[in-house]
């Protein structure tokens, strides 16, 4: 048995979905497969019912995970502890966040955290919100800057703020020159440009205008942010993304949509019971500091 193996056991059970499990390990199905299977021989008894190519843990299954998760967060301890002995006057602190923080956001605070604590090594990742938290599960990372996508008794939460979401047009639009709000009526009629499905973003997009019972004419889908900016700036039609981006991007321009508010909280998520080290404590105390300032 190895840590591997553990952390691809963690997924699974969590996923409860072997494709869904791959994925997000980035391994391909049968190499996971034979991964758990292993590991069942190993133990000498199978961890999940398997039935109609859903998968799902069994009695055994279920009193192994609390096991297998408490060897994950014992080993990671003791590395980052071992690794404090060494330098006790350095220390990394790894931190995966969604892709809309890092334009704006997320590199302000990190330059402003890097100012205060040269000698911090900082590892940062973008990712996708199931992602981050397979990261946070497995002990790959410390932090995870995001939404909900689910929530697990294993994490703490801590809202770090109400991040808006906006509707965007080029500044040559003529949603761009009234100073009227648009319509519901005329957004319908508009080319919308959307996110990946699968996205936090794109759910709550969809599920606000299902709300109203309203339906976006999507004119293109399966985009990041960045490729989503440049449509819109080439006037290929509108979109939503976080108000925070707006004032660093040239060309476009924030419309208001009247009767409509879109919202979503950001978190700053770690593992409640995880070993967090003297630099990734002082990390989050920085967070947590600049949000109570910048309120």
């Amino acid at each position: 048995m190895d840590m591997g193996q553990l952390q691809n056991f963690i997924v699974v059970a969590e996923e409860e979905n072997m494709t869904k499990a791959a994925d997000l390990l980035m391994l391909s199905q049968p190499a996971l497969s034979r991964s758990i299977h292993t590991l069942e021989k190993e133990l000498g008894m199978p961890l999940f019912d398997r039935k109609n190519r859903k998968i799902v843990l069994n009695r055994y299954g279920k009193t192994f995970l609390l096991d297998a998760k408490q060897m994950m967060q014992q080993w990671d301890h003791s590395k980052r502890k071992l690794k404090e002995l060494v330098d006790p006057n350095a220390g990394s602190i790894s931190a995966s966040f969604v892709h809309s923080l890092g334009i704006s956001y997320l590199p302000t605070v990190i330059k402003q955290f890097r100012l205060q604590n040269p000698d911090y090594t900082l590892s940062l990742q973008e990712g996708k919100a199931p992602t981050i938290i397979k990261d946070l599960l497995t002990n790959t990372i410390d932090f995870g800057f995001g939404t909900q996508y689910k929530t697990f008794p294993e994490l703490e939460y801590t809202t770090l703020f109400m991040d808006k979401i906006v509707l965007i047009a080029a500044e040559s639009h003529p949603f761009a020159q009234t100073d009227k709000p648009v319509s519901l009526d005329q957004l319908e009629r508009e080319p919308f440009i959307q996110y990946t499905p699968g996205t936090e973003l794109k759910k709550l997009l969809d599920s606000t205008f299902a709300s109203v019972n309203r339906r976006l004419n999507i004119a293109y889908e399966g985009l990041e942010i960045n490729s989503i900016v440049g449509l819109v700036k080439a006037n290929e039609g509108v979109a939503f993304i976080a108000d925070s981006i707006v004032p660093s991007i040239n060309g476009i321009q924030a419309i208001s949509v009247e009767g409509l508010t879109i919202e979503r909280p950001i978190y700053l998520i770690h593992k409640k019971q995880g070993y967090l080290s003297k630099a990734a404590l002082q990390f989050k105390q920085f967070i947590l500091n600049y949000h109570s300032i910048h309120q």
